[in-house]
């Protein structure tokens, strides 16, 4: 797998509004996907993982409190191979602010995946996240400068 900085918009909105991803991604306040515009500007530092020249993997980066907020997608025929690989490889672009993270208990798994790169738990907003027309506790996440578990990135051409 090759892990680097990606603008391309083709690439990013074929990963975040990948149907699944992005039914799982937004709540009940979003819009179709067809008419959701990615922002794609210097707020923003997207990841992307490419496996045979393909982009499989998205990690967006963006300012968040003192830090920034993460956001990890992996298409879902690739999860089980390369999730994990690609969450290694994209934190090695975070920088050494504080890294943040919003989920929804109603995605266990993906809190299981974030504590397993040292994320913990802050803060709980309750009730706070809709998703077909239940309410689900937020839960904000932390991942402080030197928690996280360091990879080596393999360099490639294709980054350049």
């Amino acid at each position: 797998m090759i892990v680097c900085p990606t603008s391309n918009r083709e690439e990013i909105d074929s990963i975040l509004k990948h149907p699944e991803i992005y039914e799982t991604i937004t709540d009940d306040n979003c819009i179709d996907s067809k008419y959701c515009d990615i922002p794609i500007n210097d707020e923003y530092q997207y990841i992307g993982g490419y496996v045979n020249n393909k982009i499989i993997a998205i990690m967006v980066y963006h300012k968040y409190k003192d830090g920034n907020k993460c956001h990890v997608q992996v298409l879902p025929e690739y999860r089980e191979q390369y999730a994990l690989q690609f969450g290694e490889q994209s934190l090695l672009f975070r920088g050494t602010q504080p890294l943040y993270a919003e989920i929804p208990l109603l995605y266990t798994n993906v809190l299981d995946f974030a504590f397993r790169f040292g994320f913990k738990v802050i803060e709980t907003k309750e009730q706070d996240y809709c998703k077909n027309g239940k309410f689900y506790d937020l839960k904000i996440l932390r991942l402080s400068d030197g928690l996280c578990k360091r990879f080596d990135r393999k360099d490639s051409s294709r980054c350049g």
